[in-house]
């Protein structure tokens, strides 16, 4: 084999190794990652230490979606799912609003999709997409029984102009930890009471749990 050859394979070794579809797959095992700490904060009433996980997430998701391409495990309707929230509580609502909807449209019957990419319309001073896509969010029927009281009502309000939009969005965002915070109190048996996708180990493992968890237990896990 001569050295052109050998330098041949030694690139095309590192471009498959190392290029794009690899450094999106790091980005989004970075984005789970600090999601996951950003979750445990979420679901302990710490807002501010979750805000920097989540801002750390945020940026490790937008890395991986602007891979060309990016990695499959970045398309999935979950990463999606996780890259939204993240980018929700960066501050980040245009980009809320492109990565729920592309989770939408891989399942739509992700409930978090249309109440964040309402909330992201609702921070960004669009009234009427809003309350468009809130009132999707009550439509699909999620059984977050807490939130989508407070999404009712907030609703109400703006509808009778008892509420501004930023008051309606910030009683909205005040009750949706506690609903979440909820769901992982009374998840007494998170590995088989409910659906195998919201179990600790599943795809939504957030909707009732603190942490995932992996055949040993819980525990932060990467992809």
């Amino acid at each position: 084999m001569n050295k052109y050859t050998t330098s041949l394979l030694v690139f095309i070794f590192a471009f498959v190794l190392f290029g794009p579809p690899a450094f999106a797959w790091r980005e989004v095992r970075t984005g789970q990652r600090n999601f996951e700490r950003a979750w445990q904060a979420y679901t302990s009433s710490q807002p501010d230490k979750a805000n920097k996980f989540f801002k750390v997430a945020a940026t490790a998701y937008a890395e991986a979606l602007a891979a060309d391409p990016p990695s499959r495990t970045a398309r999935y309707a979950s990463t999606l799912t996780m890259a939204g929230i993240s980018f929700y509580y960066a501050g980040r609502h245009e980009e809320c609003i492109d990565a729920m909807g592309l989770a939408y449209k891989k399942e739509n019957k992700v409930w978090e999709a249309n109440l964040f990419i309402g909330l992201s319309n609702a921070r960004l001073g669009d009234k009427a997409r809003a309350v468009e896509f809130l009132n999707l969010y009550l439509q699909s029927m999620p059984s977050q029984r807490i939130l989508s009281s407070s999404v009712t009502q907030q609703l109400k309000n703006l509808e009778t102009g008892s509420g501004s939009l930023s008051d309606s969005v910030k009683q909205i965002e005040k009750v949706l930890p506690l609903q979440f915070i909820n769901n992982t109190t009374f998840n007494n048996a998170p590995r088989s009471s409910n659906p195998s996708f919201e179990r600790c180990g599943g795809s939504f493992w957030w909707r009732k749990n603190k942490a995932p968890c992996s055949g040993s237990g819980y525990g932060l896990n990467s992809l």
